[in-house]
């Protein structure tokens, strides 16, 4: 997995709209959703190449969620790759202090809970109203303080043959040290029934400047 991950983490930082990369595993070795492979462009992917797909498509869908975070896409011209697996960044509420970049992780210590939703309709109504459906404002003022909630992201898949509509992130900067209240955290959001959930530790991060990806620990 780690190899085939290599591969396309070296395209994507190949790219010129490259911003930064990571590797989630989920801390249940059960889940629905065992990896995710989460990538940041600015302005998204305008290479029409899919090599960034091609060494992960071997997994299977149901282990493996391939996002591509694509900033600010909607203003940029000419517009991004519209492709299964590429997401446009449509809010990011960050905590005080706390910059837009990056997104790699500030602690050895961060998770992020991973609320993923499939929708019949991609709406503006639905999307204004996204903070309330998609439990980002339950996380907002119910995080436990411990954790240190760093910022909550909100994503829009490009087409309709995702398996996913929309996805919120929210990255806690201490949840490896408070693991078992993040837990709970977790399964608090998956009684709510806030989509399909998962909590993720940091398996490796890479940025472009960088020839080596950073590792956490081995998979």
């Amino acid at each position: 997995m780690v190899k085939d991950w290599k591969q396309a983490a070296k395209y994507n930082a190949s790219q010129a709209t490259f911003l930064e990369g990571m590797l989630l595993k989920n801390v249940d070795p059960g889940g629905t959703l065992l990896y995710v492979d989460y990538s940041v462009f600015y302005g998204g992917m305008r290479d029409l190449r899919q090599i960034s797909w091609e060494p992960l498509q071997k997994h299977s869908i149901n282990n493996i969620l391939r996002i591509q975070n694509h900033q600010y896409s909607a203003e940029i011209q000419p517009r991004r790759l519209m492709e299964e697996g590429c997401y446009d960044e449509e809010e990011c509420i960050v905590r005080e202090t706390v910059k837009q970049l990056p997104r790699t992780p500030v602690s050895k210590d961060s998770v992020y809970i991973l609320s993923a939703f499939h929708t019949m309709d991609i709406t503006e109504n639905l999307e204004r109203r996204w903070m309330s459906w998609s439990g980002a404002k339950v996380i907002l003022w119910k995080c436990p303080k411990d954790l240190k909630l760093r910022r909550i992201t909100f994503l829009r898949s490009t087409t309709e043959r995702d398996s996913y509509s929309y996805l919120v992130l929210a990255e806690c900067e201490e949840g490896m040290n408070c693991l078992n209240l993040a837990r709970q955290f977790a399964d608090h959001l998956k009684d709510r029934r806030c989509g399909l959930v998962g909590l993720y530790k940091v398996e490796r991060y890479y940025i472009p400047q960088l020839a080596r990806s950073h590792s956490s620990s081995t998979v």
